[in-house]
């Protein structure tokens, strides 16, 4: 792909954000945008509980000291730099791995998005210029759009951890939205970005805290790119289709001609996967179809081992090179949800996949290990090298029947959508794990109407408000 300076493809990315108005957005963007926003509030709640918190905030501390106008870290009740902020903040938000899904693209978008529109809604705040229902709506479905879009261009395996990556260009996206950017600036903006842009694979390989961390990353560059190119810092510009532009660097095999011609036919918003489960999305058909077979049979904690001889799970190259790695004695929690054998054994014998389970005494426990050993994964050959799905389990009992389940997608996909009260069921169970008892109730209520009312809200202090309240 070649371009010159002002015919790169991310020009039609600034078009998209000059030119789209809310009301041009369809009632079922608007609907979802909601839903999801909702949940991706209660998982920055729940990113309370992240690995190595109170240490970050201490490091955080060494670079900016307390600044008492500074912006709120979630959860905490310390403030930062917006940089800082963006980083932490962005890092809770994918900590747990409970956020949204796009399938397709094989991204988690929210997380930088959410980050960078704190940021950005809570220095608005600041200086007299709130942020209304309507506008936090368009760029939240206007970021996602941007990063799902150039997601799905994306027709080669994952090499950089495409969430990061593509995570940057939407939190900018967000930005620029909520505090527009003369032109030029804004594809300066872009470029800045781009050049900071990182994101290994590695960390996902390793079960790494920086996989959550690199989407902390993201959001940062982009709340530091926004404000050096709005300050005249220039940038390269050609960064989707130049010589070494994303689609040469970042992603090798693509489709971005047709995915371009494709925004907003269907706003990828409406089809985002909910996660019911704070593991790797790959391990939710398993756990889900384990779920239900469990409660189908009555099957009950202390008969899994003399009723169940082993369990095997195919899945496509991807999934499989994602989550079918094996279980170890002890493993860290980053590893752990990303590994089906333990997801899978822990739902057999705790009867629950939660945030609860990655704890040190359910990680630490025997007999999920030794049952976990019995869970076999293996990689089946599949067209797409993004594909997750179909995957199938095979489940041998010690009486010698074998049950076997196809798994077309997981639960939480839009052909499989969580219903109300099973997304409010996620999000108070997320509130109730970043608070102490009573603690945040009437920020939470606050918060619940305004989301009911959105589409007419003036500002989005509840928001801010809820995220920003005190962990226990």
């Amino acid at each position: 792909m070649s371009s010159t300076p002002h015919d790169d493809p991310v020009e039609r990315v600034l078009d998209l954000i000059e030119r789209t108005r809310y009301d041009a957005l369809p009632a079922g963007a608007i609907g979802a945008a909601k839903v999801f926003l909702q949940d991706t509030a209660g998982v920055a709640l729940a990113g309370a509980l992240a690995p190595k918190l109170p240490e970050l905030c201490r490091v955080a501390e060494g670079w900016d000291g307390r600044p008492a106008s500074g912006v709120p870290i979630w959860n905490v009740g310390q403030r930062a730099s917006a940089p800082s902020a963006a980083l932490i903040n962005g890092y809770q938000c994918h900590a747990l791995e409970y956020d949204c899904v796009y399938e397709p693209g094989v991204i988690l978008p929210t997380p930088p998005i959410m980050s960078a529109l704190f940021v950005k809604a809570w220095q608005l705040e600041q200086a007299d210029r709130p942020v209304s229902g309507e506008a936090l709506i368009r760029a939240f479905v206007l970021a996602l759009e941007v990063s799902c879009t150039l997601a799905d261009a994306a027709k080669s395996s994952m090499f950089f951890f495409r969430p990061a990556t593509t995570g940057v260009f939407s939190a900018l996206t967000a930005l620029c939205c909520l505090d527009p950017l003369p032109r030029e600036q804004m594809r300066y903006a872009f470029g800045i970005g781009y050049s900071q842009m990182c994101g290994t694979m590695q960390a996902h390989e390793e079960g790494s805290m920086m996989l959550a961390m690199q989407m902390g990353f993201a959001a940062r560059n982009a709340v530091q790119a926004h404000a050096m190119a709005r300050a005249g810092i220039t940038a390269p510009v050609e960064l989707l289709g130049g010589r070494f532009g994303f689609y040469t660097v970042f992603e090798h095999e693509h489709a971005l001609p047709e995915a371009l011609q494709r925004i907003g036919d269907p706003w990828k918003v409406t089809r985002l996967s909910h996660k019911p489960f704070p593991s790797g999305r790959v391990t939710h058909g398993v756990v889900h179809a384990l779920r239900q077979l469990r409660l189908a049979r009555g099957w009950q904690p202390e008969r899994i081992d003399s009723l169940i001889d082993t369990v095997r799970v195919e899945l496509p190259p991807l999934g499989f090179r994602l989550t079918g790695r094996p279980t170890i004695t002890d493993p860290p929690p980053n590893y752990a949800r990303l590994c089906i054998p333990f997801v899978a054994a822990a739902e057999l014998l705790t009867e629950r996949v939660d945030p609860t389970t990655f704890r040190p005494e359910v990680l630490g426990d025997v007999a999920i290990e030794a049952l976990a050993r019995r869970v076999e994964t293996l990689e089946v050959p599949h067209p797409d090298p993004n594909a997750f799905y179909p995957q199938r389990l095979i489940i041998r009992l010690h009486d010698g029947e074998t049950i076997e389940q196809d798994i077309p997608y997981a639960w939480g996909h839009p052909e499989l959508p969580l219903d109300e009260r099973a997304r409010a069921d996620k999000f108070g169970l997320c509130a109730l794990l970043a608070s102490a008892p009573g603690d945040g109730d009437e920020r939470r209520a606050a918060f619940e109407r305004w989301m009911d009312r959105l589409e007419g809200a003036t500002d989005c202090r509840p928001l801010l408000d809820l995220l920003e309240g005190h962990a226990r």
